[in-house]
């Protein structure tokens, strides 16, 4: 029996917010309702290849209109947490854009608030539903590779903010917000707690310019059985270089290039994990626990080992 798709709205519609409407557009289980950005210009420009998507006026009218079932707020990290606010008063399920803040205590306040009122809230770390990092925890996790031995993690940006991100560039190259830090390693920070389990920053070494964000960082987190070491830094040609790869006394397994795995001398290829990210914001909608997304506890504690670094 087919299933009424869910009406969403998409708050922010900068270069993650028309990602996120696109993706929307092709997925079975929702219909984009509307959207809303304090950029009139972007909004529209976001709206012209989205027929039937109608312009919000404001984010208040956004939560309360009676068609939206569920926001994707896609707004610049500072804006993050009056959205989820005005969630929680709307009492609308939502799906948040990494990071969930830019303050622990805010972070943490968020996650009890959105507990507290059962909400059904996710913050959007693809690597949740990602079937390569998926993967690479299952083969940590059953100890296929045996005893872990060591992990790393290793960035490299030939330039930040990236070509891509040029239209944010305004928040994503200061370090109030932005930095590569926040933007990407924050995503490695998700998997490795989700794989390792809690960890603490045992040692950090930061470079940035005064009023810029970070150009270098290298750290050590503890877990329980395994430390981390982080090394990452803008550097180089390539524009995007990232892996994580843990090694055991039996083998070792690697997450690159964001979505390849490579185990046992073999490279998976490369896959989109959007749609299996909508998949599960369904699953969230409509109770099921398996549905896998990164929750605001999950979400908190990332912000928890981000900004403990960037405070070193």
């Amino acid at each position: 029996m087919p299933h009424t798709p869910f009406g969403i709205a998409v708050l922010g519609t900068g270069i993650m917010g028309r990602r996120m409407l696109a993706a929307l557009q092709q997925h079975p289980r929702f219909r984009v309702v509307a959207a809303w950005d304090p950029d009139a210009t972007a909004l529209q420009a976001a709206l012209a290849p989205a027929p039937g998507v109608r312009a919000a006026a404001s984010a208040e009218a956004l939560f309360d209109d009676a068609a939206v079932d569920v926001v994707y707020i896609a707004s610049p990290p500072a804006a993050h947490a009056a959205a989820l606010r005005l969630a929680l008063r709307a009492g609308k399920p939502c799906l948040c854009e990494k990071p969930l803040t830019h303050g622990v205590a805010e972070a943490e306040a968020l996650r009890d608030a959105v507990l507290a009122a059962g909400l059904p809230c996710a913050v959007n770390f693809p690597f949740a539903r990602s079937v390569a990092a998926n993967r690479l925890r299952e083969i940590v996790q059953r100890g296929e590779l045996g005893r872990i031995e060591s992990a790393h993690i290793r960035l490299r940006f030939a330039r930040w903010p990236r070509e891509w991100q040029a239209g944010a560039s305004a928040w994503l190259a200061g370090p109030a917000e932005g930095g590569f830090t926040r933007e990407v390693l924050s995503h490695f920070a998700f998997l490795a707690l989700r794989v390792f389990g809690p960890a603490e920053v045992a040692e950090v070494e930061l470079q940035r310019a005064p009023g810029a964000a970070e150009t270098a960082l290298r750290a050590r987190w503890r877990h329980a059985g395994v430390e981390v070491q982080v090394d990452a830094a803008v550097a180089g040609e390539r524009a995007d270089d990232n892996r994580f790869e843990v090694v055991g006394e039996r083998g070792r397994v690697a997450l690159k290039g964001w979505s390849q795995l490579e185990h046992d001398g073999h490279t998976s290829e490369r896959t989109d994990s959007t749609p299996l990210t909508l998949d599960g914001l369904a699953a969230l909608l409509e109770g099921r626990p398996e549905h896998g997304l990164a929750t605001l506890a999950e979400a908190a504690a990332v912000v928890r080992c981000i900004e403990s670094m960037l405070r070193g």
